[in-house]
């Protein structure tokens, strides 16, 4: 027989007795390996932050020190091989019509895709600013307006509240859920409770409080014309919006920083005290005034009438963690503490027939951590778990962020 003909019947062989076949390897088939990667590696992601929040809860709940991590994208560097071999029987007597029974070949194909990431502690300054530093209630608002559960936010987000009318503000550490709670805790606790069922009436607005009026900053004519010709004269101006321009902003900022006051241009007559010396105006009829300064504050509102009901302070993420820690130590698993009409954190020891988000272990024993209650499930108070989770997972992602650490700064002049 020629060697073209056995070279021939050998990949005869091979073609109709390979024991193994090679699958889509085309654009769709790479497609689909790319889609099944990235989604498992950004669900590990994420489970490995949830655990890190919820492991934290714990320690908090039992007065442990809680500690972070900052946790790197997962990344794959996928590999494909494809390997193939074959073996031929010697070639009989007598058996030239099929010389190569008793022959094989197989072909393979294998894949292999090694996770990458790194774990390291948060640096100093970052845990400063992004861990132990208030959030910027521009963040709330953005939930707010989101559309984010009303009594999740208010709960998680707010450290202190001074109710309309009040000088001091009502904290709110936990302590308000203890078995005894103080009778003024009590009586807050019921407050807010009904500012928060306004809110989820509609009727609450969250953002920043109206500023209060000129008279109550104790405002002083300054003249405008001393201000020009004196600290300066150079071009430049200040209107009621607080926009600056030219040499004017350095000699602004000279005189707030040695009188402690704010300069406002105001319109308003009513800031003229009837024995007060006429100062000419400038020539949009404004009086330049020194007045007490103030700081931008947040809060609750009404609705329809805008009128203030609370202003608030927020916690700082760490601050979170340690809040929900106490609501577990108040409770227990059969008679977690409720809320406001809301269980905000819950752990069970046994895995059960429910669904869970998370599985931790501390101190030696392993919990559960359920998302929430099941939809269609109303008996008792609604267990909102997953929510909390899901919102400290985003915090705790922006907490790692240059753009949340160096969220601006609001000021209204």
């Amino acid at each position: 027989m020629s060697f073209k003909l056995m070279f021939g019947a050998a990949l005869g062989a091979l073609s109709l007795q390979g024991c193994a076949s090679i699958g889509n390897l085309g654009a769709s088939g790479v497609a689909e390996n790319i889609e099944g990667n990235a989604a498992t590696l950004n669900d590990a992601h994420t489970r490995a932050m949830t655990s890190i929040i919820a492991m934290n809860v714990l320690r908090a709940r039992d007065r442990w020190p809680t500690n972070y991590t900052t946790l790197s994208g997962i990344k794959s560097n996928p590999t494909l091989s494809l390997n193939g071999s074959a073996s031929f029987s010697p070639l009989g007597l007598g058996n030239a019509n099929s010389p190569f029974v008793g022959s094989s070949a197989n072909v393979s194909r294998n894949e292999s895709a090694n996770a990458e990431y790194s774990v390291n502690p948060f640096s100093n300054n970052d845990k400063t600013q992004g861990l132990l530093k208030p959030i910027q209630p521009e963040q709330l608002e953005n939930y707010w307006l989101a559309g984010w559960p009303r009594e999740t936010l208010m709960w998680l987000f707010v450290d202190a509240v001074t109710f309309e009318g009040e000088a001091q503000p009502w904290y709110i550490d936990g302590d308000e859920f203890s078995a005894v709670p103080s009778p003024a805790d009590a009586a807050n606790t019921a407050r807010y409770v009904q500012i928060i069922e306004r809110a989820k009436a509609g009727r609450v607005d969250f953002g920043e409080l109206p500023e209060p009026s000129l008279d109550a900053r104790h405002c002083s004519p300054y003249d405008p014309v001393y201000l020009r010709e004196t600290l300066g004269g150079a071009t430049g101006n200040v209107d009621g919006g607080g926009n600056r321009g030219g040499g004017m902003t350095e000699t602004i900022r000279t005189v707030e920083a040695l009188t402690g006051r704010q300069l406002v241009l105001s319109e308003d007559p009513r800031t003229r005290a009837p024995n007060e010396a006429v100062i000419a105006p400038d020539r949009f009829n404004r009086r330049l005034l020194l007045c007490d300064t103030v700081d931008t504050e947040w809060g609750f509102m009404d609705s329809a009438t805008g009128a203030p009901l609370a202003k608030i302070r927020t916690r700082s993420f760490d601050d979170m963690i340690y809040f929900l820690g106490e609501t577990l130590r108040s409770g227990t698993e059969k008679e977690p503490t409720v809320a406001g009409g809301v269980i905000l954190f819950q752990t069970y020891n046994e895995r059960g027939d429910h669904a869970f988000a998370v599985r931790v272990e501390h101190a030696g024993r392993v919990y559960f951590i359920a998302p929430q209650t099941p939809l269609g499930d109303s008996a008792g108070p609604k267990d909102v778990t997953g929510n909390v989770l899901s919102l400290l997972n985003q915090l705790y992602l922006l907490a790692q962020s240059d753009e949340f650490l160096r969220a601006p700064e609001a000021r209204i002049r």
